[in-house]
C-alpha cells in the first residue's frame, strides 16, 4: 500500500512539473494537482486522489487499527488506472 501511494505522489509531482517549477515539502499534493488538472481528469478522480493521499501514514506507521485489504486493493487498482491512463499522457 505504501509503495502504491508513494508512486501516486511521485506521478502527481511529475505531472505538476509540467505546469510549475514549485518544490513541494508535503506528501499530500492532491489539492495542487487538482488546481491544474481537475478539468482533465475530473472531480471524482481528484477527490479519490485526495482520499488516498490522506492515507499516506497508515502503512508507514501501522497501529492497532488494521487496514481493510479490500479497500487497499481498490485503492491500488485506482492508482494504477490514474497513472497508466492519465498521468502518463500528461507528462508525455
Amino acid at each position: 500500500m505504501f509503495s502504491a501511494i508513494h508512486a501516486l505522489e511521485l506521478a502527481l509531482k511529475a505531472a505538476l512539473l509540467t505546469k510549475t517549477d514549485e518544490a513541494w515539502k508535503t506528501h499530500n499534493i492532491g489539492g495542487q494537482f487538482g488546481k491544474y488538472f481537475r478539468e482533465k481528469i475530473g472531480d471524482i478522480r481528484c477527490r479519490q486522489i485526495n482520499v488516498i493521499l490522506s492515507k499516506y501514514n497508515l502503512p508507514r506507521y501501522p497501529s492497532e487499527a488494521a487496514v481493510n485489504p479490500k479497500e487497499v486493493e481498490k485503492d491500488i487498482v485506482f492508482i494504477e488506472e490514474v497513472i497508466e491512463n492519465h498521468i502518463i499522457h500528461i507528462i508525455k
